[in-house]
């Protein structure tokens, strides 16, 4: 099994969330800033990834309270390790 590096509580962290069912796109984007793509799967209900980053674990209970109270059940919630490949940004420097 992979080790995370120690990542605390109260720092934000890139967090992948799967729900059941649909979620309109507008709502997880303003509410909380995360990008929505649906998961087909043959056979299965209908489910949803809300991908982003959560300020920190407290934002990620109140995400999780909000989905809870909407009707959407969990199916998994996964912290998403950085891209230590892809550069910090996509400027080149100039020699």
């Amino acid at each position: 099994m992979e080790q995370f590096p120690l990542l605390p509580m109260d720092m934000p962290a890139t967090y992948r969330i799967c729900v059941v069912g649909d979620i309109d796109n507008d709502y997880a984007e303003r509410y909380w800033g995360m990008k929505l793509s649906p998961i087909e799967q043959t056979g299965e209900p209908e489910q949803t990834a809300l991908v982003g980053e959560v300020a920190d674990q407290a934002a990620l209970v109140g995400i999780i309270n909000a989905l809870y109270n909407a009707g959407h059940t969990v199916v998994s919630v996964e912290r998403m390790l950085p891209d230590t490949n892809l550069p910090k940004d996509n400027t080149k420097e100039e020699a």
